[in-house]
């Protein structure tokens, strides 16, 4: 998958703000807003590929609990989907219903001890933005727009932000549209709620 460098990111805002340099003060805010607008697209939809972890085998604890973090793993970010046994390899595998909390995810209906791992299908925690980080492309104009509009807006010039704002919008749908279009969710995000998949395990 492609990725700009975020020095490409930063000279593609100068050429928008038609400036050769920021001071060091206005570099800062355009990070911070780099930041906001990244997190505000990754939230944008649950299957960016780039970012789903599809039926990893994650260890769960006595009580039944899967915790975000485990070791050499990837932090969890967002729970999607719980399978008791290896799921899109074959038609059907049991799933598990499951509620959040602050220690991790909470299975319902399994049975005390009936198993020590479950396959986890998740998005990963959204990454921080620092300047040697590599912006994935499907982001990359969304946020050049975006975070210029919020330049604007902290100048005072509400007017071409509100435009920005639309045009950085128009690449997000359009990124969107692919991302559905080639969706996962056609497997991934697919689940059917029966009595079966419900009964204790």
């Amino acid at each position: 998958m492609q990725t700009r460098p975020y020095s490409e990111l930063f000279d593609l805002i100068k050429s928008l703000a038609g400036v050769n340099e920021f001071t060091s003060e206005e570099t800062n805010y355009i990070l911070n807003f780099a930041n906001r607008r990244f997190k505000q697209a990754f939230d944008a939809y649950d299957f960016w590929p780039r970012y789903l972890v599809a039926g990893e085998a994650r260890a769960v604890s006595a009580n039944g609990v899967i915790p975000f973090t485990e070791t050499s793993k990837k932090d969890i970010g967002e729970f999607l989907r719980i399978h008791r046994d290896k799921p899109f390899d074959r038609n059907s595998t049991i799933e598990y219903e499951f509620y959040v909390t602050g220690d991790g995810a909470s299975l319902l209906n399994m049975r005390s001890g009936s198993s020590s791992s479950v396959f986890v299908t998740y998005k990963e925690e959204v990454p921080e933005i620092v300047a040697t980080t590599r912006i994935p492309l499907e982001f990359f104009y969304f946020m050049a727009h975006v975070v210029y509009a919020d330049f604007l807006r902290m100048d005072g010039q509400n007017e071409k932000a509100i435009i920005e704002e639309q045009i950085g919008a128009q690449y997000l749908d359009t990124e969107l549209s692919k991302a559905s279009i080639t969706s996962n969710t056609n497997i991934v995000g697919k689940r059917i709620s029966t009595y079966v998949n419900r009964q204790s395990r």
